[in-house]
């Protein structure tokens, strides 16, 4: 059986795969204290925007049109009028200052990062994440990294083999 970590981190590599980009797929779920899904998103075109303009999904281009799946997943909730306060939420990746001023300003109390994610993050990302550590500790954002191959994991359980590795 999946534990709770494991479920949401699965939810939020799921979700990602919702992303046009085809470069980056990025995921975020959001969850209550009673561990009950409050939002999701993942890396897209804001609503209405036309997202089939190719053009638009390349770099560098592609930064003016794309929204960031924590953002995304943000707005979600306050489009529904769903209150954040005290929740937590499963990245993909790490997220960017922008993002990690939304989380904290949003209520989130707890971050909990993919280490592949991470890990993989491209060189020039590198700064905003340094910086997004110093905002959560400085704003008491509790934070860790999900060192698990849940994707690994998730298709043994599919296929009916669990994987404890």
């Amino acid at each position: 059986m999946v534990d709770w970590n494991q479920y949401f981190m699965s939810i939020a590599f799921l979700v990602s795969s919702r992303s046009k980009d085809e470069s980056t797929h990025n995921g975020a779920v959001i969850v209550g204290i009673d561990n009950e899904i409050l939002s999701t998103g993942y890396n897209s075109f804001p609503r209405m925007l036309n997202d089939d303009v190719k053009e638009r999904q390349e770099r560098p281009e592609k930064y003016y049109w794309f929204e960031h799946s924590e953002r995304n997943a943000i707005y979600n909730a306050a489009m529904t009028g769903i209150k954040l306060k005290g929740s937590r939420i499963y990245v993909t990746g790490v997220p960017c200052c922008d993002c990690a001023r939304g989380i904290i300003q949003s209520g989130i109390v707890e971050v909990i990062m993919d280490k592949k994610g991470f890990e993989a993050m491209e060189v020039g990302w590198s700064e905003h994440s340094k910086r997004t550590i110093q905002m959560f500790k400085e704003c008491g954002i509790k934070y860790r990294f999900f060192e698990e191959d849940i994707i690994r994991k998730i298709d043994g359980f599919v296929r009916g083999k669990e994987i404890n590795r």
